[in-house]
């Protein structure tokens, strides 16, 4: 990354033609270098209030690039916390390219990707995951993921996270006293009162590490394969399930030889719909190909959706597929529902096991829509998504809070074994440290202040 002292400059908009680009400038002489250029026969620019006027480059003569709006945003009150300053011009990547080439002429230079969120963290306009939560919006496919990720950006996880350190601080520095200052008779809590809060944290953290399943799917989507042998219908309740007619359907088997995908949305959670060959013995290689491909796609995909025929009587097949899919996440879909059964209920449990299973019709799309409740319900290990609660949705969050869990957990066997301080001090700053890398915080001076605050006036 260059020097974050420089003034930088890029096009904040989506590239391509356009009604309306905008670019930003932000650094020490955003304010100076946007005064040179930038042209008006009324007011000048003002505090956070958008003027009409003319871009003019003085390095070409003086020539007028285009009418704009420019709005500046002075320090500290600003996006990137420096003096920033943003220019709505018309959406031609000509006008765009000659403007930036004027305003890198008079001293700036272009951002690099990130740049300007990567100074609004370093000069506290936001915290790390908030900055990292920027990134998750723009790249939302659903309404909900957007939500999601705005919640993040809005703070919502540093707030959830400020407790739980809180107390953490709380209980290494009652440690750290009982260890450096026994002098000063400060008062302090029983070992087993600290056990008891240790293992209150350990709580919180597990049930935010839980919810990263959830979260993970909200942010990064699933991929579903629908698999079953030939001509049960799979192709039909694909595109019932997308509500529009993308797979052939025919009633010749091995119709489908590829596989099929299409981006799809369940309940806002994005999903890759997967329309694969029917699994069966074919002495067309073609086929067989296809059917190869299936089989990938069934050890691949996060959930699986395995259609049979109810109309007709279980075949060999059928068994051969469910022994291919043992312990795999899937929903098992008794389809065609609107002919005569030839699979009798018992069977129909007997087969499906401790896989959910459904009775739907492709055809007509009768239980089209409690399919897709379950797949969701089964995803979401049993239970729906939720909606407003609290979500770990990155990774490295993850990884953070799993990191920060194991030095609590080394802390509390320390501290159960009568370990000295110092041994439960060792996982407990651990602990702090890693639940800090998620808000990109330092914890150095909160102890400091929090130690010598307890200590009485005059020493």
């Amino acid at each position: 990354m260059g020097d974050p002292n420089d003034t930088i400059c890029a096009l904040s908009s989506a590239p391509g033609r356009a009604g309306i680009a905008l670019i930003r400038v932000s650094g020490p002489e955003s304010l100076s270098l946007i005064r040179e250029v930038f042209v008006t026969r009324g007011s000048k620019p003002a505090p956070r209030r958008a003027v009409l006027g003319t871009i003019r480059d003085p390095e070409g003569g003086g020539k007028d690039l285009d009418q704009v709006l420019v709005t500046c945003f002075p320090a500290p009150r600003s996006y990137t916390g420096e003096d920033v300053v943003e220019i709505s011009m018309h959406g031609s990547p000509v006008l765009v390219s000659a403007v930036l080439d004027c305003l890198c002429a008079k001293g700036a230079r272009l951002a690099e990707p990130g740049e300007f969120t990567l100074r609004a963290f370093l000069r506290g306009r936001m915290d790390l995951s908030q900055a990292e939560a920027v990134q998750d919006i723009i790249e939302a496919k659903t309404l909900y993921q957007a939500q999601v990720a705005a919640r993040q950006r809005s703070g919502e996880l540093a707030r959830q996270l400020e407790p739980v350190k809180t107390l953490l601080i709380d209980i290494i520095v009652q440690l750290e006293c009982a260890l450096e200052f026994v002098e000063e008779n400060l008062p302090l809590e029983s070992r087993e009162a600290l056990g008891a809060k240790l293992e209150g944290l350990q709580g919180q953290l597990g049930a935010w590490i839980e919810s990263y399943r959830r979260g993970r799917l909200i942010r990064d989507g699933f991929t579903m394969a629908i698999v079953g042998r030939s001509n049960v219908g799979k192709s039909s309740l694909f595109n019932a399930l997308l509500r529009q007619e993308r797979s052939i359907v025919s009633e010749i088997p091995g119709t489908t030889r590829d596989l099929v995908s299409e981006e799809m949305s369940l309940d806002g959670v994005p999903v890759r719909l997967l329309d694969t060959a029917g699994v069966r013995v074919s002495g067309d290689r073609v086929e067989q190909l296809g059917v190869d491909r299936s089989l990938r796609a069934m050890a691949e995909a996060d959930a699986l959706l395995l259609v049979l025929d109810r109309s007709e009587p279980r075949a060999e097949e059928d068994d051969c597929l469910k022994g291919r899919m043992a312990g795999l996440p899937c929903v098992v879909v008794f389809n065609k529902c609107d002919l005569e059964a030839a699979w009798p209920d018992h069977e129909q449990t007997s087969y499906a096991g401790c896989w959910p299973s459904v009775e739907v019709s492709a055809k007509t799309g009768w239980q089209v829509e409690h399919l897709r409740e379950m797949i969701l319900s089964q995803l979401f290990g049993g239970r729906p998504a939720e909606r407003d609660g609290f979500l770990l949705t990155s990774l490295r969050h993850c990884q953070c809070m799993e990191n920060a869990e194991r030095g609590l957990t080394r802390a509390s066997e320390a501290l159960r074994g009568g370990l000295s301080e110092e041994f439960v001090l060792v996982g407990l700053h651990d602990a702090l440290r890693r639940l800090g890398e998620i808000t990109g915080e330092t914890s150095v001076e909160d102890l400091l202040t929090e130690i010598f605050s307890r200590f009485c006036v005059g020493k």
